[in-house]
């Protein structure tokens, strides 16, 4: 095998040579992968079976069922990996192997405590998860989560040429194989959302197996700019069904008020992010973390706006809620503390902000990892906060190693990873370095 090339960090490669050496290492452990891309994740199973083929390392490969109870996944998923002797095995399926009569985050609870059983087998286990499942179950598994070594992100994208799934939905342009794939499955989730319907599937079922899931699809990739006219059939087809107050209700109004933000069409995000908050208070009370999360999402859209005034106590009671029901050092604490300490920058308010980024950073690191994309963005943000004051000194070591968490997580040419580029470059030239701000500036153009 050949040596691991750390410039193509996350690519179907890097990813694969890293997994190899890991089984060969490693006598048992579990690792951890994120990735946006069905096309890339098989072409990464099939590179590395064949390299583990030649090794003699056993590889298998357990595919969850569809749409079960919590209980039903973790007994399955057990008598499975109980059955096999020794090697690697790689586990795909988790984003839709739960049911949607089931909260997600109380099914990954529960995952979360039959962990010890679920590491016990003397075996190697690759655990593929989709952006939108791993951010979940890093805030609600977090005892799980921290067994996961490595945690390895794939950001390889395969270029396709756009399929005429149907007339409304054409692209005449190529996409990147993480959208294409989340609007393949979307559309096919529409598709069959429309015959259950004419087959007279009650409407909540409609709802949390067909709509929700798709929503779910595009929430996961940054399609919303793209999809701007399928986010208002979304909203239709959801008006069209007569469900109760219910949280999937509250959740799918909260993912279309999200593509209504993401696309800058505040006046139609607002009365949905309203009606879902309502919704959470009436059904799971003024106090669950649901409530705190729709109280951030209405808060974070009034700050994207300038009511600072109206924003402010949406996310103060966001954090209390957070900080009460889930923990202070809970990962959406700090997601809430980095939003509260944000607004006060944005006003000025630099003495508040400073304590907040900082806890949040302090947070994100033990929880998370040193090396995780939301440390990242914590030292970036920190980063930002002295810069605005003029403390340049303070700034830079954060802003380096920000990028050099972004470069290695998510890629030298990720949106994140420039914006930290970019905003070293503005520090640089705020201290008249502008031979270095100008090696930089190329740099950036480079990755454009």
């Amino acid at each position: 095998m050949e040596p691991i090339n750390l410039s193509e960090t996350g690519s179907i490669k890097d990813i694969s040579d890293r997994l190899v050496l890991w089984a060969e290492r490693s006598p048992k452990g579990l690792a951890r992968i994120e990735f946006a891309s069905d096309v890339s994740q098989q072409r990464v199973i099939s590179k590395m079976r064949s390299h583990l083929e030649i090794l003699g390392i056993a590889f298998h490969e357990i595919s969850l069922f569809r749409q079960q109870d919590p209980e039903t996944v973790v007994v399955k998923l057990l008598a499975e990996l109980n059955q096999i002797p020794t090697g690697v095995v790689s586990i795909t399926g988790f984003t839709s192997a739960f049911t949607n009569k089931i909260p997600l985050e109380e099914s990954l609870r529960i995952l979360n405590f039959n962990r010890e059983r679920l590491v016990a087998p003397t075996l190697n286990q690759i655990w593929w998860m989709t952006p939108s499942f791993l951010q979940t179950s890093v805030h609600v598994m977090p005892d799980l989560n921290r067994w996961f070594s490595p945690r390895l992100q794939l950001t390889e994208l395969v270029l396709l040429e756009p399929a005429p799934l149907a007339s409304e939905l054409i692209l005449n342009r190529g996409v990147y194989a993480n959208f294409d794939d989340a609007y393949r499955r979307a559309h096919n989730l529409l598709q069959r959302f429309e015959e259950s319907r004419k087959a007279g599937t009650p409407d909540r079922e409609l709802l949390v197996t067909y709509l929700l899931p798709a929503l779910e699809a595009l929430a996961e990739v940054g399609a919303q700019k793209e999809l701007q006219d399928l986010t208002m059939q979304f909203e239709g087809l959801l008006g069209q069904l007569k469900v109760v107050n219910s949280p999937e209700l509250a959740i799918s109004l909260a993912r279309i008020a999200n593509l209504y933000f993401d696309q800058g069409r505040y006046s139609e995000a607002e009365p949905l992010y309203l009606r879902s908050l309502s919704i959470c208070e009436q059904r799971l009370g003024a106090d669950h973390p649901d409530t705190a999360g729709s109280l951030n999402n209405l808060a974070s859209l009034y700050k994207s706006q300038g009511r600072y005034s109206e924003a402010e106590p949406l996310y103060l009671r966001s954090l209390l809620i957070s900080e009460r029901q889930l923990g202070a050092d809970h990962p959406y604490t700090a997601d809430r503390l980095n939003n509260l300490a944000s607004l006060y920058k944005s006003q000025g308010r630099y003495s508040e902000a400073e304590p907040l980024y900082l806890r949040s950073l302090q947070i994100r690191e033990q929880q998370l990892g040193a090396d995780h994309p939301s440390t990242a963005g914590s030292l970036n943000n920190l980063a930002e906060l002295y810069r605005s004051q003029g403390r340049y000194s303070e700034a830079e070591p954060l802003y380096l190693r920000s990028l050099q968490i972004r470069e290695q997580q998510l890629g030298a040419d990720h949106p994140s990873t420039l914006s930290t580029l970019n905003n070293l470059v503005f520090l640089y030239e705020s201290q008249g370095r502008f031979s270095e701000a100008g090696a930089l500036k190329l740099r950036f153009r480079q990755l454009l």
